[in-house]
C-alpha cells in the first residue's frame, strides 16, 4: 500500500490551517494562522526587547520574502503591527506591536491553547513526542532531498 506521505501531511496542515482560520475569524474578517504566529512571535522578541525584522520573520518561520512583505503589509494595515526605521540604518524598519496587536495576541493565546487541548485530547504523552520525533525526521528528510534537472514533468 502506498503511504502517499507528503499529501497525508499537506491535507492535515490544510485541515488544520481551515480550523485555525476559522477560529480566529472575526467580525467576518479571517485572521490567517501565520499572522497570528508572527504576531506571537515578534510579542515574544518585544518583550525580551530585542528587535525584529522582517528579514527574523522569513527565517523564523522559513518563508520567502515576498510572502513575509505581504502578510507585514495586511497586519500593517489592520493597524497590529506597526515599521520604525531603525537609528543607525534608515532602510531597515523594526517591527512593533501596536495596542491592538497586543490585545489581539492575549486573546489568541487563549483561543488556540483551548484548540491544542482539544486537537490532543486522547493521545498520551509518549504518542506526541513520537509524533514530533517524526516530524522533525520527516522534515529533515524533505530537506536532504535534492530535486534533479533530469526530473521528469507531466
Amino acid at each position: 500500500m502506498s503511504k502517499k506521505t507528503a499529501l497525508r501531511v499537506k491535507i492535515v496542515a490544510n485541515e488544520l490551517n481551515r480550523k485555525v482560520a476559522e477560529l480566529l475569524k472575526e467580525d467576518g474578517e479571517p485572521s490567517s494562522g501565520i499572522q497570528m504566529r508572527i504576531l506571537n512571535f515578534i510579542d515574544r522578541k518585544n518583550h525580551k526587547e530585542e528587535p525584529v525584522y522582517q528579514k527574523d520573520i522569513e527565517h523564523e518561520f522559513d518563508i520567502r520574502r515576498s510572502t513575509a512583505s505581504g502578510i507585514l503589509q495586511r497586519m500593517e494595515k489592520r493597524q497590529l503591527i506597526e515599521r520604525q526605521s531603525c537609528k543607525d540604518d534608515n532602510r531597515l524598519k523594526a517591527i512593533f506591536l501596536t495596542l491592538n496587536g497586543q490585545i489581539k495576541v492575549k486573546e489568541n493565546i487563549c483561543k488556540l491553547e483551548k484548540f491544542d487541548k482539544q486537537l490532543i485530547q486522547d493521545i498520551s504523552e509518549e504518542e506526541l513526542e513520537t509524533f514530533f520525533n517524526l516530524l522533525e525526521k520527516l522534515s529533515d528528510n524533505c530537506k536532504k532531498i535534492e530535486i534533479g534537472e533530469g526530473r521528469r514533468t507531466t
